[in-house]
């Protein structure tokens, strides 16, 4: 059962799709047809009368399209388009028979997942126009799964980058910590620095700072203020004093509560100039707030704005009870030393009046847990070499005559240790701490 012939206008252009097309048939007659056919409309074609021939020609070799005849001895179309469909699932399949056998093409259909089955004799334009289908859904099907492998690649690349990336900003961001950390250290060291001038400025009270300072930060912890507030009045402790800086000495050393009027409107004036000293210091401007304010009373009769209640800052009010307290003890506010449980009650008598009750209550707890914790501690002398963070000084320690470094009772801290041994001497003295435990 031959094709019947080609139109006479039929033109091979016409046929917008070329491919490989690999036909099976044990009568070569129909063989030769259909290459005749194929050729004429620009395929590729090639041909065996074996469907076993067929399989290892497809072992070497792609092929588009897969055209098998059903009857043939030793292996049917229907398992050879099987096979075919197994190995080689991109190349279309499709039935030439010239039988109603049903049975045989429903297999075909379901195993070997034919596109469609041509009958014999076929119609040569349906013929073609079937082959330039089922080339169009193969190359439809080969973009579509073109496009899918350029997407995972590119999803890959993606991944790729978005990792890269998502460790640049990793990087980046723990540079701008780093960068953050060693600005933070800088001003704690320039603070640092500011507060020894300060102390080696006023003399016996050199380490007034540093004991304010720790103080304000128990109060300040106690009353549950955030990190950014407690660096501010840490900063504000250790620097309050800066504005007396250029205040003459005979006016340092008179108490306040024994100087003249001319004297006081002088003094006055230094939480004012402090103020002025820190303001052009971004992280330091609101410690320079808490500076200004921190000899406001809570009644307004303070200085220098005569602020009342709450619109003092709260870490100006912490600064006033713990500064006036240390004053206390050491003799600067009332011309004698009070010992703690006298300035303990002079902040009782003056709390609602001087001072804020919130924090005269909290400073008086934390003086309460700090004298029972005391009370325990074994004393000790210990090398500066052996002296550890977190034990508190048991004695004065001084730079040198009349210069006080640290009081009695502070605690010690890692960089305070540092300071001892950077300016340490050959002194036995100096070389030894009496610390508690």
């Amino acid at each position: 059962m031959l094709a019947h012939s080609l139109p006479e206008d039929f033109s091979p252009e016409e046929a917008q799709i070329s491919g490989t097309i690999l036909c099976v048939d044990d009568e070569s007659q129909i063989l030769k047809s259909l290459k005749r056919v194929f050729r004429r409309a620009g395929h590729d074609t090639v041909i065996f009368t074996s469907a076993a021939e067929a399989l290892e020609y497809l072992q070497e070799n792609t092929v588009d399209l897969i055209i098998s005849d059903m009857r043939m001895p030793e292996m049917d179309g229907n398992k050879f388009l099987s096979e075919a469909a197994s190995q080689w699932p991109n190349s279309v399949r499709m039935l030439l028979t010239g039988y109603s056998d049903l049975d045989s093409m429903v297999g075909a259909i379901n195993n070997g997942h034919i596109y469609r089955y041509i009958s014999k004799p076929w119609d040569e334009t349906d013929l073609l126009m079937s082959i330039q289908r089922a080339l169009e859904t193969k190359r439809l099907k080969d973009e579509h799964t073109r496009l899918n492998k350029l997407t995972d690649e590119q999803n890959i690349k993606l991944q790729a980058l978005n990792s890269s990336l998502e460790e640049r900003v990793a990087k980046r961001t723990e540079d701008l910590k780093k960068a953050n950390t060693s600005l933070h250290n800088a001003y704690a060291d320039s603070v640092a620095v500011f507060a020894r001038i300060i102390g080696m400025r006023e003399g016996e009270s050199a380490a007034h700072g540093e004991r304010i300072a720790e103080l304000a930060e128990r109060v300040a912890v106690h009353m549950k203020l955030d990190d950014q507030q407690r660096q501010d009045i840490q900063y504000a402790a250790l620097l309050h004093d800066i504005g007396k800086i250029g205040l003459p000495d005979t006016l340092l050393q008179t108490p306040y509560e024994s100087q003249s009027d001319e004297q006081r409107e002088q003094y006055q004036q230094h939480s004012v100039n402090g103020e002025a000293v820190l303001m052009s210091l971004g992280p330091l401007e609101s410690a320079a707030s808490i500076i200004r304010s921190h000899h406001e009373r809570i009644n307004g009769s303070g200085f220098p704005d005569g602020l009342k209640g709450e619109d003092i800052p709260l870490g100006a009010r912490i600064l006033n009870v713990v500064n006036e307290h240390d004053d206390l003890l050491s003799g600067a506010l009332l011309g004698r030393q009070l010992d703690a449980a006298a300035a303990n009650s002079y902040l009782e008598a003056g709390s609602g009046i001087r001072y804020d009750p919130n924090v005269v209550a909290a400073f008086l707890a934390i003086s309460a847990d700090r004298t029972q914790s005391e009370s325990i501690r074994k004393e000790l002398v210990l090398s500066i070499d052996d002296v550890k963070p977190g034990m508190v000084l048991a004695q004065d320690i001084y730079l040198r005559e009349n210069v006080l470094m640290l009081r009695s009772g502070q605690v010690l801290t890692e960089s305070f240790i540092k300071k001892f041994k950077t300016l340490r001497t050959d002194s036995k003295k100096m070389s030894l701490l009496k610390v508690c435990t």
